[in-house]
């Protein structure tokens, strides 16, 4: 079997770095061997040949290459051997004409052609920048060369060239040294600081233009000093320069669709924004200390003092520039976001969000009105077989076909929404006759739709609730609305039960119906919240575990601990009972057993691991982060299982921070100030205002399952899901997504830089015995090929409950 494209790189630049090695202690041992003439050849021969073999090594790169990095391999290849043609120059002069080189000469014109090239080829090589990063960062680079330069002849250069009567452009091109490699040096350590995953070749090239860079400023030192001679120390930067920039060039792989996606810029540091300043204060120091000494300012001086206020007004220019438009930015991503918040990004219909906040205003109409309110549930019949055998496009386009007729069949004034999957939800009110609007949608979905060059048919079942005036007025707007989509739910589950393809209406006979349309006949069942708060009280209510895994080493990073009810042999959604437990003022008590049992099994976990990294994260209602209490109680709960506080998140939903108590903010402090982490769930659902979102002392967000359904396959959620982990980036929040059902979706996930990940197709949801196997073996529980690294890395934690669905079972 042939081994894959690529697969010998590795090795490859282990033989590499064994040869440079090699050499290296080769010329060594000759530089101390040989002297006088014999050591200078060998010395400026070995110069070359490291310079042309560099060179040689940066072609072979930009073979295996493709776009951007082919064109930054090439002109790092012609960098090597601009330099190589001057160190030609200077080897004939001085050892086949047998003459001293003059300074400056042709030689120079090559030596200084490796910085101009190499910046080139790194701003290729480096990962793209938004906006007004690159230039900003190259009058940054520009900033540092022009102070270095000046430093450089205020301190040395200008004494020895009046000493030596160098003429102008003796002074041009010895000042041009330190400024060209200061520039490229301050570029190569800007992209370094400012990209998120720096490659080995990147960390390689950089220390190699560190080499060049002290070389260039020695060499430039001692030849206006007259004492440079072959084989000196100064040989050593370039010797080693050349070397490593070979061995990064053979870390390229041959495979272009392996090739790794450049990973985008982290946000820029305090430290890197500084870095500029530094030797422009120096410069400015210095230059002050000489005026004041009553030494006059030359030329030289004067030119290097305008080109760095002209450089600074500029960078000063582009800073406001980019501020003005990150705000814009910023402000149109609001809108966008509170579009797509409310709104199901492949239909464009109302979402369940959108849909809950105007049946609840309905509600509230309503009392006053004395009108009835109805919702119409419908399930479609048919659309998994369509999406088995067409695949995932063709069921999106059909659920978009699907939309459009639904919306042509109703009234503008009501709502018409996409719940999830083939779930669709329609709010009448006004008067309307809700049954008639139901059939009126079922006649619409009768004729075919034509899908992909294909003739597709589907029904629906739908079922209608209807809140007559003044039903159920006790209750909170909230909690009439779950109860009475609950109630469409079950007649439409009647509908399934009995044939599909039909509408039936909840009526006093399905109050006791489940969702398979089965009736419990043996007794009535008590209310919702009453049932929940007895199943609290015997301990019906378990804990389960959802993994969040890290999408680059696969292994398990936090638990989601999340509460399961079975009543009466059925499992109750939370969808349902967490609406109930909200109204019966229970959510304290729930959130306090969620935390005891996901407490009780993080000790046992923490007894069998190495490690105190493993974190869980537990839901708390709102109302709770008023409650000064809580930092206490949480406190408590840690101690009694010897559980770090930074190993504990608490999240709350993005709503809450437009709805939280007024001495909210306060508990939180409190709570972080314990160590305890605050997440914010459903983030770009609830439209916190950045403001209000500042702050909130939280430290992750989870990206809500909305804004990561389409990304593998549709480009306007791609850029909302950017724009989304940007402003997180540049809140300096952690980031989860939610909801992660593909591996497209993982991998485009990971490429933006996501921070970890959750959902069905990473890890479903188990108790805490199941997961203890794969917990305790602490390895990746992703296979190789879904977190992009080598396929020979075959081992994964024990058990099957982590098999992504599209792995055989």
């Amino acid at each position: 079997m042939s081994a894959p494209p690529g697969a010998g790189r590795p090795h490859g630049a282990t033989a590499a770095a064994v040869a440079a090695a090699a050499l290296l202690v080769l010329l060594g041992v000759l530089d101390a061997v040989l002297d006088g003439t014999a050591g200078q050849l060998v010395g400026n021969l070995g110069l070359l040949l490291l310079a042309v073999g560099g060179g040689m090594g940066g072609l072979t790169a930009a073979r295996r290459s493709c776009g951007r990095a082919r064109r930054g391999w090439a002109a790092l290849t012609a960098a090597c051997w601009s330099w190589a043609a001057g160190q030609v120059v200077w080897t004939v002069n001085e050892d086949l004409l047998g003459s001293t080189t003059p300074f400056p000469s042709v030689a120079d014109l090559g030596y200084l052609g490796f910085p101009v090239a190499a910046l080139a080829g790194l701003a290729f090589l480096s990962p793209q920048d938004s906006g007004l990063a690159a230039p900003r960062r190259v009058l940054d680079a520009l900033l540092v060369g022009s102070a270095f330069g000046l430093l450089a002849w205020v301190t040395v250069l200008e004494s020895v060239i009046g000493t030596s009567d160098g003429s102008l452009l003796t002074a041009t091109v010895s000042v041009a040294y330190p400024v060209a490699d200061a520039v490229l040096l301050t570029v190569t350590v800007l992209t370094l600081t400012q990209t998120r995953d720096v490659l080995p070749r990147f960390a390689l090239l950089g220390v190699a233009v560190l080499g060049v860079a002290a070389a260039d400023a020695g060499f430039a030192y001692q030849v206006a000093m007259g004492t440079y001679a072959a084989g000196s120390l100064v040989d050593w930067g370039w010797r080693i320069g050349f070397c490593l920039i070979g061995i990064a060039a053979t870390l390229v792989r041959g495979d272009r669709a392996a090739q790794a996606d450049p990973a985008p810029a982290a946000a820029e540091s305090a430290r890197a924004s500084a870095l500029p300043y530094v030797p422009l204060a120096a410069a400015a120091v210095l230059l002050a200390v000489e005026a004041v000494s009553g030494a006059g300012l030359d030329a030289v001086e004067v030119s290097g003092i305008a080109a760095l206020v002209l450089l600074v007004l500029a960078r000063q220019y582009l800073t406001v520039r980019e501020n003005q438009e990150l705000t814009r930015a910023i402000q149109q991503r609001e809108v966008e976001l509170h579009h797509l918040a409310f709104h199901d990004p492949l239909t464009g219909l109302a979402n369940r969000a959108l849909f809950l906040d105007r049946l609840e205003h309905a509600l509230d109409r309503a009392e006053r009105t004395r009108q009835p309110v109805s919702v119409a549930f419908i399930d479609l019949d048919g659309f998994k077989a369509v999406n088995d055998t067409l695949g995932h496009a063709a069921g999106d386009a059909l659920l978009v076909g699907v939309a459009g007729r639904l919306r042509g069949a109703l009234r503008s004034a009501d709502t018409l929404a996409r719940l999830g999957g083939d779930e669709f939800a329609v709010l009448v009110e006004q008067g309307d006759d809700a049954t008639a609007a139901a059939r009126r949608l079922l006649d619409t979905l009768r004729e075919p739709f034509h899908v992909h060059g294909r003739s597709v048919t589907v029904m629906a079942s739908i079922g209608v609730a209807t809140v007559e005036a003044g039903e159920d007025s006790g209750a909170d707007a909230a909690t009439r609305a779950a109860t009475l989509v609950h109630r469409a739910d079950v007649a439409m589950y009647t509908v399934k039960a009995s044939g599909k393809g039909d509408v039936a209406a909840h009526g006093a006979v399905l109050d006791g119906a489940d969702r398979n349309g089965r009736h419990a006949g043996r007794r009535p069942r008590k209310p919702l919240p009453e049932a929940f708060a007895d199943a609290l009280r015997r301990g019906d209510v378990q804990a389960i575990y959802q993994p969040v895994v890290d999408p680059v080493s696969g292994r398990i990073a936090a638990m989601e601990v999340l509460a399961r009810w079975t009543y009466e042999g059925e499992p109750v959604p939370p969808s349902t009972f967490i609406p109930a437990c909200a109204q019966a003022g229970l959510s304290g008590q729930l959130t306090a057993l969620m935390l005891e049992q996901g407490c009780a099994q993080l000790g046992l976990w923490n007894a069998g691991l190495p490690h105190r990294r493993l974190r869980i994260a537990v839901n708390v209602d709102p109302t709770e982060f008023g409650d000064s209490g809580l930092p206490d109680r949480v406190a408590s709960v840690l101690r009694r299982y010897g559980i770090s506080p930074g190993q504990l998140a608490l999240e709350m939903t993005e709503t809450a921070v437009n709805n939280r108590p007024a001495n909210a903010v306060d508990v939180m402090h409190r709570l972080r100030e314990l160590g305890v982490r605050i997440a914010l769930d459903d983030f770009g659902t609830g439209y916190s205002t950045l403001a209000r979102l500042a702050r909130t002392p939280v430290d992750t967000v989870k990206i809500d399952r909305f804004f990561v359904a389409q990304i593998d396959h549709d480009e306007q959620q791609r850029w909302f899901l950017r724009g989304l982990l940007d402003l997180a980036r540049h809140l300096g929040l952690r980031t989860v997504a939610e909801g992660v059902e593909r591996a497209g979706q993982l991998h485009e996930l990971r490429r933006q830089g996501c921070d970890l990940v959750q959902g069905h197709f990473v890890a479903r949801p188990a108790t805490g015995a199941q997961l203890t196997p794969a917990v305790l073996a602490d390895l990746p529980i992703l296979a190789p090929h879904l977190r992009g690294m080598r396929a020979s890395d075959k081992r994964l934690a024990a058990g099957r409950w982590f098999r992504p669905v599209s792995e055989p079972g």
